[in-house]
């Protein structure tokens, strides 16, 4: 599958900076389909994910495997963000949204990892994909 989109037009500096009310270094890109953002002076990271995806690989096939591998995991559905999304964490410190969209066919990832808090790593993640959710495919 093809490169889909540049995940440094979806998700900038300032978002990350809006939505954790925290100063953060500029982003790098560790893949060319992420962007990675460092709490400046702090233990916050933040990476945005837009990876192609096949048409029956789905948020939900992810949530079942998950699942299997962790029985006592908890994945809630995060309403009004693409096709599907969903938000799971797999400790407390850490806190992931990923989204299916299908214009293009592609999945979203927001992690957020050093949250303080179970709910900041859940405010934090929901509220930024939020916000980049609808640039995905402009």
């Amino acid at each position: 599958m093809a490169f889909a989109q540049d995940p440094a037009k979806v998700a900038t500096k300032a978002d990350v900076e809006k939505v954790t009310g925290q100063k953060f270094k500029d982003g790098s890109k560790p893949m060319p389909t992420q962007i990675a953002f460092s709490q400046d002076g702090g233990a916050l990271t933040i990476s945005v994910d837009i990876d192609p995806r096949e048409a029956d690989k789905t948020v939900r096939g992810w949530e079942a495997t998950m699942k299997k591998m962790r029985p006592g995991a908890v994945v809630e559905t995060v309403p009004g963000l693409g096709k599907d999304a969903i938000y799971y964490s797999t400790r407390p410190d850490l806190g992931t949204v990923d989204a299916d969209f299908d214009r293009p066919r592609v999945q979203l990832r927001v992690s957020v990892g050093g949250a303080a808090t179970p709910a900041q790593a859940k405010q934090i993640a929901i509220d930024l994909a939020k916000i980049v959710g609808p640039r995905v495919g402009k």
